[in-house]
């Protein structure tokens, strides 16, 4: 079966069945799709398939409590939790996305429609990898590299868990549920339209892009409550700083540098990519780049910065290093 799009069905039932609710997790609306009505009326046993992937999609959340997901071994994974695994550039690991759901589907005077009574998830990006992701709300993040959200909606709340990385986030307006943002250190982010949230390193950083961001408990302790569209505040700190333009570029994989020091120029550069940059002298760390820089291009990045720097650089294997030019 083909649609109109070019996609196309497996005819497997099985697999046709991983298939439609792949599209359901990724945001489809399946209750108005007359492509799903039709083949879920052409043959009783599709929607016997339908309901047992369903099934195996609210157990998924187990994964990651089980050998499989410990051990990525995802080879021996049913067939719908692979396609939902997405491998970045040869070499530069792998992002785990498991999904749980719980949905009925009930036939009311015709087609199906579609309820949600919670709905729970874990996204993870590998080294080098950036993903977007539609949220059953319709709200939009983008996870940077080795990033990781646990998101839990319910009928009452919207809450997105940021276990390491950095994310950005375009919330859709609900007036029912705030959409919290928390980590370990506490709840960063009650409400904002669009903005970036970074737990890369100490202290975490909340930077407004448009609208105000209102701000958590994390921040409790200090002015302002509320960051407005083009400035960032760290936690712990008490006074905004304007966010820097270039702030935003990393959606688009890349490195924007304005007289940047070194060495963090090199480290946000080795968050991307297996071959690992260093510096052969800690003096080095102090030299400042400018320039655009595309993350998964270190070679690219190394050639640059020796040339504009008078640095020499010598590679032995996955690590480069930058010394002084003799």
């Amino acid at each position: 079966m083909t649609e109109n799009d070019g996609s196309s069905i497996p005819n497997s039932i099985g697999e046709a069945a991983d298939e439609w609710l792949n599209r359901l997790q990724g945001g489809a609306d399946l209750s108005t799709d007359p492509r799903f009505k039709k083949w879920i009326d052409v043959d009783p046993r599709h929607g016997t398939a339908f309901e047992e992937a369903k099934k195996n999609w609210q157990l998924s959340y187990l994964l990651g409590d089980r050998e499989i997901g410990r051990n990525r071994r995802l080879p021996f994974a049913p067939f719908w939790m692979r396609r939902n695994t997405h491998l970045a550039a040869a070499g530069l690991g792998v992002a785990v996305v498991v999904g749980v759901s719980v949905f009925s589907l009930m036939r009311v005077g015709g087609p199906l429609e579609l309820t949600a009574s919670a709905q729970a998830a874990v996204y993870e990006t590998g080294i080098g990898e950036i993903r977007t992701v539609r949220l059953p709300d319709g709200s939009t993040v983008i996870l940077d590299t080795a990033s990781r959200i646990e998101i839990q909606f319910t009928s009452s709340a919207r809450k997105i868990q940021i276990a390491r990385g950095r994310v950005r986030f375009d919330v859709a307006p609900d007036g029912r549920r705030p959409f919290r943002v928390v980590a370990p250190i506490g709840e960063l982010v009650t409400g904002g339209r669009e903005f970036d949230v970074s737990v890369i390193s100490t202290p975490a950083l909340v930077t407004a892009l448009k609208g105000i961001v209102e701000l958590g408990a994390a921040f409790a302790s200090h002015e302002p409550k509320q960051l407005p569209a083009g400035s960032s505040l760290a936690q712990g700190e008490a006074s905004i700083r304007p966010a820097p333009k270039s702030e935003g570029l990393w959606v688009n994989a890349m490195l924007a540098a304005d007289a940047t020091p070194l060495e963090e120029a090199v480290a946000s550069m080795n968050r991307y990519n297996v071959v690992q940059i260093r510096l052969s002298d800690p003096l080095l760390a102090h030299l400042r780049i400018s320039g655009a820089f595309r993350f998964h291009d270190p070679k690219g990045f190394v050639e640059v910065v020796s040339k504009s720097l008078g640095l020499a650089a010598h590679q032995s294997g996955e690590i480069i290093t930058l010394s002084e030019a003799h």
